[in-house]
C-alpha cells in the first residue's frame, strides 16, 4: 500500500499546473474559481501545509497553510501570513519563508531578513529563534533531528542547531541560489556558477552527477518532497518535471508545465496547495483519485486517470532502482 501511494505522491506537484498529454496533444487546466481558497493582490512567493505525518485523505477543513507575499511597500518587501480557515492573519513582516518537521512535531519555524522566529499559534504571532541574524532567503527543518538549514542572501547555507545557539556553515555547498532536503537529509542545491542541481549527501561528501544530466538547462526549480518520498525530489527543468536522486541519477517524466505557480506545497504528500497570480488553490489528491475511481464527475481534466497510472508505472522502476 506505501508503495503505492509513495509512487502517487510523485504526481502532486504536476497536479499543481496545466497538464500535457502527448497523446491529446492540449493542455487543461485545473485551476477551476472553485478551488480558490485565498485572495492577494501581491505575489506569493511561498507555501507551507505542515505535513504532521498525514496525508489529510480524511480532511473536512481546510489546514493551516502558511504563505508569504512579497510587495515593495512593504518593509523587507516580504511578509509572512497564516491562513486559519478563510482568514488570513500576519504573522511577521520581513519574513521570507516557512518550515516544519515531517513528523508529529507541528512547530514552524520562519526565517526572516534578521534570522530565524518560531511561530506561537496561541498569539499567532513569530518569537526569535537563536542568537543569530543572519539575512535569511530560505529555510528548511531537517527530518528526524532539530537542526535548522538556512540560505542566506549571501548565499551561503548553515546548519542551526543546539536550540538556534550553534550555527554551522556547510562547507560542501560554496554557492547556492537555492535549496531542498529531501526526507534523509540529503541536500540538492543549484549552484550560483551553472544554476544547475548537485547533490551534498547527509554525511557531507559531495555527490556528483553531472555526466547524469545531459540537457542545457535555462531554468530549474527544486521542489521539497512529500514526507513519504524517499532519497529523492522533483524539480522543473524549462518546464519539464524530472526527478533527481540521492544516487545522482534523474529521470525525466511526461509532464510539461505551461503556466508555472509563483509557489507551492507538497509536503502534506497528498493535499497539494498551489499559488497563482495572487490567488491560493487547494487540491486534495487522495479525494480526487477515488472519486475518479469511483466514476465521480470531476472537474479536473478528464485524463487524469491515465496520467496517474502511466506516471505509477514509470516511477516504480526508477524507485527500486534508487533504493
Amino acid at each position: 500500500m506505501w508503495s503505492i501511494i509513495r509512487n502517487l505522491c510523485l504526481l502532486t506537484p504536476v497536479l499543481s499546473i496545466h497538464i500535457f498529454s502527448g497523446l491529446q496533444n492540449r493542455y487543461n487546466t485545473i485551476f477551476k474559481p472553485e478551488s480558490i481558497i485565498f485572495r492577494s493582490n501581491s505575489t506569493i512567493t511561498k507555501l507551507l501545509v505542515p505535513a504532521d505525518g498525514a496525508s489529510y485523505a480524511d480532511h473536512t477543513e481546510i489546514p493551516s497553510i502558511f504563505f508569504t507575499v512579497k510587495d515593495r511597500h512593504l518593509e523587507g518587501e516580504h511578509c509572512i501570513y497564516v491562513l486559519e480557515g478563510l482568514a488570513a492573519y500576519e504573522i511577521l513582516e520581513g519574513g521570507r519563508d516557512s518550515t516544519s518537521d515531517y513528523g508529529l512535531d507541528k512547530t514552524v519555524y520562519f526565517g526572516a531578513r534578521d534570522g530565524v522566529y518560531k511561530y506561537d499559534p496561541e498569539s499567532l504571532s513569530a518569537k526569535k529563534y537563536g542568537t543569530f541574524r543572519d539575512d535569511i532567503i530560505q529555510i528548511q527543518k531537517a527530518n528526524g533531528s532539530d537542526d535548522i538549514y538556512f540560505l542566506t542572501s549571501q548565499h551561503k547555507l548553515f546548519k542551526l542547531g543546539d536550540n538556534g545557539t550553534s550555527r554551522t556553515k556547510i562547507s560542501g555547498v560554496v554557492c547556492a541560489i537555492e535549496f531542498v532536503l529531501d526526507t534523509s537529509n540529503n541536500i540538492y542545491y543549484l549552484a550560483c556558477e551553472d544554476r544547475l542541481p548537485r547533490i551534498v549527501k547527509n554525511d557531507g561528501s559531495l555527490q556528483s552527477f553531472l555526466s547524469s544530466v545531459t540537457e542545457d538547462f535555462q531554468d530549474v526549480k527544486l521542489i521539497r518532497p512529500a514526507f513519504i518520498m524517499e532519497n529523492c525530489v522533483p524539480f522543473f527543468g524549462d518546464g519539464n518535471l524530472y526527478m533527481l536522486y540521492s544516487n545522482g541519477t534523474t529521470e525525466k517524466k511526461e509532464f510539461r508545465v505551461k503556466e508555472k505557480p509563483t509557489a507551492f506545497s507538497i509536503d502534506a504528500a497528498l493535499y497539494l496547495v498551489a499559488a497563482v497570480e495572487g490567488k491560493i488553490y487547494e487540491f486534495n489528491v487522495m479525494e480526487v483519485l477515488l472519486r475518479s475511481m469511483f466514476g465521480v464527475s470531476l472537474p479536473w481534466p478528464t485524463d487524469l486517470t491515465k496520467i496517474v497510472m502511466s506516471v505509477m508505472d514509470t516511477t516504480r522502476d526508477g524507485f527500486y532502482l534508487n533504493n
